[in-house]
């Protein structure tokens, strides 16, 4: 019987953009295997990384010293929490105040030519986008916040990302979640690409403070500090069993969209692991190291408590968080939190085994958190 394979045509791999050389270097690290039936993925990410490398270096040659010169002031706000969580709904908040700017679709796509190529490509390219993400109903776009793990991904090859590409070798890149096991060249590298981002997002908008939402960075609390002790953090967290079941559903998608190798024959359970141990690491390390974070520099809050309440609780974040400028933020906020008010969820499945591997696979977040066994929707 023929395997069936899904999205084999798409072209939305998370890894287009990537440089050429940085591309070689990534196929050098996993034996440059390709599964045949993924050779036109291969293929493609080729095609772009050409004019990408020469556009790059055009870039870095025109912006450098710019860049160098830059500090990055204020300090950056991190949304952290889990996929699924509820960052996307805060990441999507904080980027309409006329203040802050945020990593872009575009910019994570193409994160060494952003600067050159966004006054125009966007706009010839952004009829063949769809109106929102294939995993759920949130809108999508080029100047849609992302999440800059795509971006560090491409400029590093350092990212538990890439894991979802090379499924054969995803071992090689566990120690990218946190980076504890990360040598100090590796450790050295990433940070400096981060910096570099973050400058050239803020000089894209004329030096507004920039808002980050990448999941790993939860499990990243001290390299983190290292680089911005000054920075503000806001944690989200969901009942685990619907921030389960909502991976699973969106990694249904994105997963076969990303695939270079053909995955295990019970794809499902992999699955299932793999996002039971990825989580387990993010929360576990998020709940230890949560206690650096200066006090006033930390805000919790559990996603029932925001959806419906999204006002109030931003003007909360705000005041007790040190943000400026609430009243600017507050007259687009309102106008946006109104359009997206018929917003639909996706209805979750969650059965009795299920609940049960989530609670024997994440019993931390339950007990930290104050989640019951039982569940109800």
């Amino acid at each position: 019987m023929k395997r069936t394979i899904e999205k084999r045509w798409s072209t939305d791999q998370l890894i287009t953009g990537i440089e050429l050389q940085d591309w070689f270097s990534m196929l050098a690290r996993n034996g440059f295997k390709v599964d045949p039936s993924y050779f036109h993925r291969a293929a493609w990410i080729s095609a772009w990384g050409l004019p990408l490398s020469i556009v790059g270096r055009m870039e870095d040659a025109k912006y450098g010293r710019t860049l160098a010169a830059m500090d990055i002031k204020p300090a950056p706000i991190f949304i952290l929490g889990h996929w699924r969580s509820g960052t996307t709904h805060l990441h999507n908040m904080f980027y309409r105040d006329p203040n802050h700017t945020t990593s872009t679709t575009f910019q994570c796509v193409f994160p060494s030519a952003f600067l050159t190529l966004g006054g125009f490509l966007p706009q010839l390219t952004s009829a063949l986008l769809d109106d929102t993400r294939a995993y759920d109903n949130v809108k999508f776009g080029w100047h849609e916040a992302a999440e800059d793990e795509i971006a560090l991904a491409k400029m590093t090859g350092l990212s538990p990302y890439i894991a979802f590409m090379f499924p054969d070798n995803a071992a090689k890149y566990a120690k990218y979640v946190t980076f504890d096991e990360a040598t100090e060249k590796e450790r050295r590298k990433w940070k400096e690409a981060f910096s570099y981002f973050i400058k050239k997002m803020m000089l894209d908008a004329g030096g507004k403070r920039v808002v980050i939402k990448s999941c790993t960075h939860a499990a990243r609390i001290p390299m983190l500090l290292e680089m911005f002790p000054d920075a503000k953090f806001i944690h989200i967290h969901r009942n685990p069993y619907e921030v389960f079941a909502s991976t699973l559903h969106m990694r249904s998608h994105t997963d076969w969209e990303n695939f270079f190798h053909l995955p295990d024959e019970n794809v499902e359970g992999a699955r299932m692991r793999q996002t039971a141990e990825l989580g387990r690491v993010v929360f576990e390390s998020m709940i230890q190291h949560k206690h650096l974070i200066p006090e006033e520099n930390y805000y919790e809050i559990p996603y029932t408590d925001l959806t419906g309440n999204e006002h109030e609780v931003m003007r909360d974040m705000y005041q007790k968080l040190d943000i400026p400028d609430w009243d600017q933020a507050e007259e687009v906020l309102l106008p946006y939190l109104d359009s997206i008010k018929d917003y639909k969820r996706n209805k979750l499945s969650i059965d009795d085994e299920f609940k049960q591997f989530v609670w024997d696979e994440w019993r931390v977040v339950f007990d930290t958190y104050g989640y019951p066994q039982e569940y109800q929707p």
